[in-house]
């Protein structure tokens, strides 16, 4: 099983809940329709390139990891890496067919990424959903329940036993220089497991260097 380094809890400022100002407008049949229009437009969003950090948090164990996640039609291709070189996890998905290489040379195969991912780290992270929750919208296999404010944008969600609460927004490009709003902070939680994710780009063109993948996170 790949193990990577565990860092100091300090090492975060972790926010795990969303603040509504007292000041915000009350949502509407409008703000419902706006939602599902989100809903309709993301949902056909299947192509990008993600740069970004995530802070895992394993019952007292916290693990700083890089993102790098690229997806078009043919190929999801996601990267979790340590800083400073400690270990790297890549896993790659073609049509049904899922690949985890680690840092150590170890391969695992398998058709479920979040079942191959669980078997080389003990990790249960929900892959297939985050193409779907990483967007700001839900997925289509199971029911969910949304919380969205005024503008038709989710502030949190609950589905598949995880509460995942949209911390920030900030307008992005994505492929075809189609434009939208979308998460930059994301945090999500099951049980002993939780996740704080920040998406630095969307849609990134240029490589970042390794030593800007992990500052601390800053509101």
């Amino acid at each position: 099983m790949t193990r990577l380094p565990v860092l100091p809890a300090l090492f975060l400022v972790l926010s795990g809940c969303v603040t509504t100002p007292e000041n915000a407008e009350p949502v509407s049949d409008e703000s419902h329709e706006l939602w599902y229009q989100r809903q309709q437009q993301l949902s056909t969003v299947q192509n990008w390139e993600i740069r970004g950090r995530v802070a895992l948090f394993v019952d007292d164990k916290v693990y700083n990891l890089g993102l790098d996640w690229r997806l078009d039609k043919d190929l999801s291709s996601l990267k979790l890496e340590a800083p400073l070189g400690q270990g790297l996890i890549q896993l790659e998905k073609k049509d049904s067919q899922v690949t985890l290489l680690t840092s150590e040379g170890k391969t695992y195969n398998g058709q479920n990424a979040e079942q191959v991912l669980y078997q080389s780290t003990g990790w249960s992270i929900p892959v297939e959903g985050l193409r779907s929750w990483i967007k700001g919208i839900n997925h289509n296999q199971s029911d969910y329940l949304p919380d969205i404010d005024s503008t038709g944008k989710a502030v949190s969600m609950h589905q598949d036993d995880w509460r995942i609460s949209f911390l920030q927004y900030k307008k992005s490009q994505l492929a075809n220089n189609y434009t939208s709003v979308l998460p930059r902070k994301i945090y999500m939680k099951r049980d002993n497991l939780a996740l704080k994710i920040v998406i630095d780009q969307w849609q990134a063109q240029q490589k970042t260097p390794s030593s800007e993948l992990f500052p601390t996170f800053e509101d």
